[in-house]
């Protein structure tokens, strides 16, 4: 089974948005009390190319339908600017979670929201899920375990 990744998100204008996140009355059963104030990520996708400048796209992620749902919506209604930080996990050899890598998104936006809701028929068991896109000023990735880090400008890009 693949390891949970969690994200923060802080709005210039609603503050807080992960917060309370990871709760039951959020999530339900799937409430984890050491992330209450982070929202769970199911799977994440990034892409950086290069041809002759470095191209930046898009980072998504998908996530639960839970309390951040609405507060989302309303960012990319309002355009706020964000401050984004994503915490990936592994198993110890010990079989705890551990943070090992970190992506930051500087002065991030949401640029799409896709709210997903299967079929109940032929995907019976699945639940309703949201895939967010961001696109941000800048970006930084740290192995914290290998204490390696890099940050990038997507400076060619207006908001």
């Amino acid at each position: 089974m693949a390891n949970l990744s969690w994200i923060t998100l802080k709005g210039e204008l609603q503050g807080d948005i992960s917060e309370n996140c990871g709760s039951r009355n959020s999530i339900g059963n799937k409430s984890q009390t050491n992330h209450i104030n982070q929202i769970m990520i199911y799977a994440l996708e990034h892409e950086t190319t290069r041809q002759q400048n470095v191209n930046h796209h898009e980072l998504q992620i998908i996530k639960p339908v839970d309390r951040s749902s609405p507060l989302l919506n309303k960012a990319i209604n309002d355009n706020e600017t964000l401050e984004c930080e994503i915490f990936l996990y592994r198993t110890t050899t010990t079989g705890m979670q551990e943070v090992y890598y970190k992506i930051k998104l500087f002065k991030a936006h949401i640029s799409n929201i896709k709210l997903i809701v299967p079929h109940n028929i032929i995907e019976n068991g699945n639940e309703a899920q949201e895939r967010v896109s961001f696109v941000y000023e800048s970006i930084s990735w740290e192995h914290c375990m290998a204490s390696t880090s890099a940050y990038s400008l997507w400076s060619e890009r207006t908001f």
